[in-house]
């Protein structure tokens, strides 16, 4: 039976800060307002524990905690946030990934040549894929063969 509910449990010890979150799907988004919770620090680390909820009972906290680290730096103070913004239009696809292999497309580039970095994370900010390519061209092409044991899920790329 599939989960009903999940419990995010995250904590700072050093600020003090410890909130837990109900949810009804496995994707908690980090933007709630001061009303619901202290909101999370910019430059802070903090803890995650998750469990879920199946056939109306609580299970254990997953292996270990993981960590997130809020970073809110503006473009000025990332030099890769204006990169991403010479890519005129990205499409990935299929979703879902079929034998792990995914389409990048990229146009619109501005640059004659442009070293173009994948990079994959889970929800976490784990990077679970990373791959690097030249290229010239207002074009880029590829197909992404993913890790054969990276879980079915949300990602970020």
């Amino acid at each position: 039976e599939a989960a009903s509910q999940y419990e995010f449990h995250i904590t700072n010890a050093g600020e003090g800060y410890d909130q837990t979150f109900v949810r009804n799907t496995y994707i908690l988004q980090l933007k709630w307002n001061s009303s619901v919770a202290p909101p999370l620090v910019n430059g802070s680390t903090y803890n995650v524990e998750v469990r879920a909820m199946v056939s109306g009972m609580w299970g254990s906290f997953c292996g270990s905690t993981c960590t997130i680290t809020i970073d809110n730096g503006v473009g000025q103070e990332r030099p890769d946030a204006l990169t991403e913004q010479a890519v005129g239009n990205a499409t990935l696809w299929p979703n879902p990934v079929r034998d792990g292999q995914v389409n990048l497309s990229l146009t619109g580039l501005v640059d004659a040549e442009q070293q173009i970095t994948v990079d994959v994370q889970d929800l976490f900010g784990k990077r679970v894929f990373a791959q690097e390519f030249g290229n010239t061209g207002e074009r880029f092409t590829t197909i992404l063969q993913l890790p054969g044991d990276i879980a079915s899920g949300v990602y970020l790329v």
